[in-house]
């Protein structure tokens, strides 16, 4: 179920219906609430849709997630599946790149700093990129480029 939701907000992006997007991912924040993925994407498509207020509330709700969780507090059902779909989104075979970059410049624009970095990460992850924790650089096609902080 969770593949297949994630299929239809990836399909919703690239056929650039933000409407469709913005009730996949609603539908997705009504089984897991608060799915960092479904929250991501419904504020892209706020943003697409020009509802800027809008999206700065649901990307405040992003960046204001823990960082980590005690492992006690991830045995949840949500938590699972909030994990899986975050994993399936970031994976290259999913084909959210783009995507994903559209969210960090969405979120840059509305002043998310450090979640823009998260998500333009997540950006090169799909594109099936490997990032070098504790550089300063990123190795990308054969050129360094300076590493989002």
């Amino acid at each position: 179920m969770i593949t297949a939701l994630l299929d239809l907000m990836g399909a919703c992006y690239q056929a650039g219906n933000p409407n469709q997007m913005a009730i996949v991912a609603r539908s997705i924040l009504a089984s897991v609430p608060e799915d960092i993925v479904a929250l991501q994407f419904l504020g892209l498509a706020l943003y697409q849709m020009g509802r800027l207020d809008a999206a700065r509330l649901v990307f405040s709700r992003v960046c204001a997630r823990p960082k980590k969780r005690r492992r006690i507090d991830r045995a949840t059902t949500g938590e699972a599946a909030a994990a899986t779909l975050y994993r399936e989104a970031s994976a290259p075979a999913a084909g959210l790149s783009e995507a994903w970059r559209h969210i960090a410049h969405a979120m840059r624009n509305l002043g998310f700093r450090s979640g823009a970095a998260r998500a333009y990460r997540t950006s090169l992850a799909a594109k099936g990129l490997v990032l070098q924790a504790g550089t300063e650089t990123i190795p990308v096609c054969g050129q360094t480029h300076p590493q989002a902080g």
